[in-house]
């Protein structure tokens, strides 16, 4: 019983986002952007949005994202969609649902940060702590980009992003950051591994350094920060100008090429 049941809830959420996929306007470029409900994720869907593009904005509980569902009420062409890096069933599910939707930017934005604490010192290391980061830092982009491979294929751009940490391997020069940092310079990795896979398909792939963005009440003038709206204005610069040669390397929000 519990099998029909979650066949029949599936297929509803199915319909209900082949609704959200009819209402995209075919003569706009499309955005797909991970972790939208706030930060980093919610600018990106408010200048991608302005710019007049379909933004398919995802996060892990619609119903909770306060300020991505407000957002979204005053543009038509904002559809907020539900996906947990952790479901790579519910990831398929939502690919299937966009299966004939071109996706010009795929954005890996979505992402486990959390520190400094004793869990992710080396001496002290949570396993499962390290199992969950690295599930969602490094296979859920992963799993995203192949389960949207064919939507990006399709698209003019053909372009899957994603968001690292000062270069992942030498971000964070203090304790307590190990799981972080550690899958993050995994993620830098794995672009590199999805950019060899697919430049033959003529897809660029690339990661994103957005410098240090106040994202979480951190106060500000204790440390160098870039305003959230330079930042993803740069890196929306960086993405309209990528070039196949640069496929595959880390640029930092501002155009510096990163080793």
């Amino acid at each position: 019983m519990h099998l029909f049941r979650r066949i029949a809830v599936i297929a509803l959420l199915v319909c209900m986002q082949s609704v959200s996929a009819a209402s995209l306007n075919p003569d706009a470029p499309t955005v797909l952007i991970t972790g939208s409900n706030r930060g980093i994720g919610l600018e990106f869907v408010r200048q991608y949005a302005d710019l007049g593009w379909n933004v398919i904005a995802t996060c892990r509980k619609p119903e909770a994202a306060e300020a991505l569902n407000e957002l979204a009420s005053g543009y038509d062409n904002i559809v907020v969609e539900r996906l947990d890096l952790l479901d790579h069933e519910g990831i398929d599910a939502l690919a299937a649902s966009y299966a004939e939707q071109p996706v010009d930017i795929l954005l890996n934005n979505a992402g486990l940060m959390r520190g400094p604490d004793l869990e992710q010192m080396v001496g002290s290391i949570d396993y499962d702590e390290f199992d969950r980061f690295y599930r969602i830092n490094v296979a859920g982009p992963l799993k995203v980009s192949e389960a949207f491979y064919k939507n990006v294929k399709q698209s003019d751009t053909k372009i899957m992003a994603a968001l690292t940490t000062g270069k992942g391997e030498r971000g964070i020069p203090v304790p307590g950051f190990s799981l972080y940092k550690s899958s993050k310079a995994a993620l830098d990795a794995m672009q590199n591994e999805i950019a060899i896979r697919w430049r033959r398909q003529g897809v660029k792939v690339v990661t994103l350094l957005p410098g240090r963005v106040l994202t979480r009440g951190e106060p500000e003038g204790q440390m160098p920060s870039v305003p959230i709206s330079d930042s993803i204005s740069g890196m929306i610069e960086v993405m309209d100008t990528l070039s196949m040669g640069q496929s595959g390397k880390t640029i930092q929000w501002d155009g510096q090429l990163l080793d």
